[in-house]
């Protein structure tokens, strides 16, 4: 009698073992799509990949997990991490090379994807991508990226963030962008797109900052045509592309925006005098166009909290409007004309 007891216990401590391996190892679709991730990257300075072993892939490190399901709704694998515990954090800068697997596309619950400034990704973003309907977040920064960017992308209906920026990727921005209603962020500057800006960018009204700069865009800036398009938006950057056409009197309806850089195109026309409809706006750069104008639009006195002002290299005449020497918060100003009063400390030009 005992020795039958004594096997059902060892039997109830199996089974127990068994549950608690299985709750801990991987759904085996995340498992094949994290192996040949892994598999896909030919070199990792971390070593981050190497830990990769066994099948309870939520330990892994740069793996997090959704506690309920046990699936993988993260991969954060960025270039510049902290490791070590908040006594003894260690700043590490690290590397890998590789491409980015299509079998990703198996982590179904996934919704962050960083692996932003690791240098050496190469290759496409893989078309499979677009099965990812829960993804918030992409960030492939700072990498040798190339091609374009796969339509898949703007089916992904749930991302907030879109960080593509310092790659190589080429073609136009697509129309679909505007099916993508969640983005609040948009960062797809430092790479080679052409053709225009879409239309459909005004139709994200969640959007808050926009940075394509550093491309090679051409035609005119796409601005919404009436306030409530882009309620939050706070910085767009344009600079630094070919655009040409005049500045839109609708920049006036964009009451939130805080940074506007323009500069570095073919702009032509004056500066709009609804600028000065932007209270809250510290930084302006419109520097290097074509603009005319005999002389800055007296609104520009109601931004009183303008920080930095780039203006030169256009075809506007002075004299500086009296009340920029007012500005408490101006620091850095770049100006075509000769100042007849001395502004606040900081500023050069």
């Amino acid at each position: 009698m005992a020795s039958h007891q004594f096997i059902c216990f060892l039997a109830m401590i199996s089974l127990m073992i068994i549950n608690i391996s299985a709750n801990k190892a991987c759904h085996p679709d995340d498992l094949k799509g994290l192996n040949d991730f892994k598999a896909s990257i030919h070199s990792d300075t971390s070593g981050r990949l190497s830990k990769w072993i066994g099948q309870d892939c939520c330990n892994w490190p740069g793996i997090s997990c959704n506690s309920t399901t046990n699936r993988v709704v993260e991969i954060y694998l960025p270039g510049h991490y902290v490791s070590g515990d908040d006594e003894s954090p260690n700043f590490v800068s690290s590397t890998m090379s590789g491409s980015i697997s299509p079998s990703i596309s198996l982590l179904t619950s996934l919704q962050v994807i960083d692996l932003n400034k690791l240098v050496g990704l190469t290759g496409q973003i893989p078309e499979s991508i677009g099965v990812l309907k829960n993804l918030k977040e992409l960030n492939l920064q700072t990498n040798q990226i190339s091609s374009t960017i796969p339509e898949s992308v703007f089916t992904l209906t749930s991302l907030t963030t879109l960080n593509l920026e310092n790659n190589h990727l080429t073609g136009e921005i697509s129309e679909n962008i505007g099916n993508l209603q969640a983005l609040q962020k948009l960062f797809l500057s430092n790479n080679s797109f052409t053709g225009k800006i879409p239309v459909s960018i005004t139709k994200l009204h969640s959007i808050s900052t926009i940075h394509l700069e550093k491309n090679q865009l051409v035609g005119e800036i796409q601005l919404p045509l009436t306030p409530s398009q882009w309620p939050l938006i706070k910085t767009l950057a344009l600079d630094n592309n070919a655009l040409t056409g005049a500045i839109p009197d609708s920049i006036g309806y964009l009451t939130t925006l805080s940074s506007l850089s323009i500069s570095n195109n073919q702009f032509t026309g004056p500066i709009p005098s609804s600028l000065g409809n932007i209270k809250q706006l510290q930084i302006l750069k419109v520097n290097n166009n074509n603009l005319a104008v005999e002389m800055l639009p007296t609104t520009i006195c109601g931004l009183t909290e303008l920080s930095v002002l780039y203006v030169s290299q256009n075809k506007i005449h002075g004299p500086l409007p009296g009340c920029l020497y007012s500005f408490k918060y101006l620091l850095d100003v770049d100006v075509p004309f000769k100042r007849t009063a001395t502004l606040p400390m900081g500023v050069h030009k």
